[in-house]
């Protein structure tokens, strides 16, 4: 990504601190990456690094810079807790960036100092035990939410350059624009935030301030930002909470993306941006691709509601029937798609298994415009807070942990898990432990008990019936 650094005019504004007025220059910023990827270089080689990575403008660069020395980086949520562990177990990272006020993890030992002052290196493996990393990885991305599962998804410079290009085309970021970083650079529609407006010149707002706080609206405001990014329950927040595009002078595009958002309230701020000359844009994509797929040009939005859109500029969809079934499944192929999974470090080594063509595990249709509509999922997966969480892995842990047998479904954005007790259950308790796993609110997640899981004729859990 810093490749794209240099195109720029040094002295235009890449990242802006809303909160301390601090300002970084492109200029800046590539001689700020360029003297951290030396100090990686030196210390690590080409080794694979784990960052915990805040939004912050230290936490860019040594993204940049990790990319620049050509060292794999796994992003990783800083409140991971002991949901690090079986990820460090699993990949043997050879260093871990870390925030300063963060204990350095077991078995670690301090590395060389880093040039930031928020963020220091903890050494993992020993110095000259290599291992073998495909030289085309550069990237890799949680997948299943934060359940603690090993699966990282495998990307290349090449992947997160398209992508970004791509983004940057169909929204016609501009030179100058300003975006407020909504959502955290660890998620893969937050770190496209970054990505693309990078790749245009523009400059990226920070604030520590949740987008429910007037102190968030107030360092947009004073900033100048031109577009605000979001997932489905921000905009249904923003809706509770009466937002009005029209009382930001400066905001120009809005978009959604991260999971369905109800067609009612796609029609409501659709027509809400529009009053204030402002386009709402409903994007569609996986980690996998990353991150964008599809888009809804705003123009069409209104006659559209429900669809994923067309393909992103580059990309291509298609669909594939599926046997003894009358459905088919969304297929995207573009250069933006990912080399495929890894679940161990052996896997690090691995080359490109799809060559630019991704099942997306999505049932679909399409009009005769060649809009897409998703109609279903092959694989169970839920959106809940933007992360897409795997209701399979889920069921298996509050199995092993409780004395239950479980189903889990998604509702509106409702975790609804189904506990059939062979014995006397806090149910409490297990609303208490799924908010801290999966770092929720408590309410958006609901335990019922019920006699028993009803199951179809082949055995499998009915989850249809659950839903009646």
């Amino acid at each position: 990504m810093s490749d794209l650094v240099p195109q720029h005019s040094p002295a235009s504004v890449a990242i802006l601190d809303a909160d301390q007025g601090a300002e970084i220059t492109y200029g800046q910023l590539l001689e700020r990456v360029t003297r951290t990827a030396d100090c990686l270089r030196r210390e690590l080689g080409r080794g694979l690094v784990f960052h915990l990575a805040t939004d912050t403008a230290d936490a860019i660069v040594l993204y940049l810079a990790c990319l620049e020395a050509g060292c794999p980086v796994v992003l990783l949520e800083p409140g991971l807790g002991d949901r690090l562990g079986p990820l460090l177990q699993a990949y043997d990272p050879d260093a871990v960036l870390l925030p300063e006020e963060m204990a350095t993890p077991a078995g670690m030992r301090p590395g060389a100092p880093l040039p930031t002052r928020t963020y220091r290196m903890a050494i993992g493996r020993t110095q000259g035990a290599a291992r073998p990393l495909h030289p085309d990885l550069a990237l890799l991305l949680t997948t299943s939410g934060s359940t603690g599962s090993p699966k990282l998804v495998r990307l290349t410079r090449s992947n997160l350059l398209a992508n970004a290009r791509a983004i940057a085309s169909y929204l016609g970021i501009q030179s100058g624009e300003r975006s407020i970083q909504s959502l955290p650079m660890h998620y893969s529609y937050g770190l496209s935030l970054v990505n693309s407006h990078l790749a245009a010149g523009a400059t990226v707002v920070l604030t520590r301030h949740s987008f429910m706080r007037p102190e968030f609206w107030g360092a947009f405001d004073r900033t100048g930002c031109a577009s605000f990014a979001g997932v489905p329950y921000m905009y249904e927040t923003l809706h509770r909470l009466r937002f009005d595009p029209k009382g930001h002078s400066s905001l120009r595009t809005m978009t959604q993306a991260g999971g369905g958002l109800r067609r009612d309230l796609i029609q409501s701020f659709h027509e809400r941006a529009s009053a204030a000359a402002c386009r709402f844009f409903v994007m569609y994509g996986q980690t996998e691709a990353a991150p964008r797929i599809s888009y809804v040009p705003h123009e069409r939005l209104a006659e559209k509601l429900g669809s994923i859109g067309i393909p992103v500029p580059d990309g291509r969809l298609s669909l594939a029937p599926l046997e003894d079934s009358d459905q088919q499944e969304l297929i995207y192929s573009g250069p933006n798609v990912m080399m495929g999974y890894a679940e161990s470090t052996e896997d690090l080594a691995a080359g490109d298994q799809l060559s630019g063509r991704l099942r997306t595990g999505d049932l679909a249709t399409a009009d005769s415009e060649g809009y897409f509509t998703l109609t279903g999922r092959l694989k169970r997966f839920a959106k809940l807070f933007g992360r897409r969480i795997s209701l399979e892995e889920l069921e298996k842990e509050l199995e092993l942990r409780y004395p239950i047998r479980a189903a889990a479904t998604e509702r509106e954005g409702q975790l609804l898990i189904f506990a059939a007790a062979r014995e006397k259950v806090d149910l409490e308790g297990i609303v208490q432990y799924l908010a801290r796993r999966l770092n929720v609110p408590p309410k958006s997640v609901k335990v019922q008990a019920i006699a028993e899981i009803p199951l179809t004729a082949s055995g499998k859990t009915d989850y249809k019936a659950l839903s009646t």
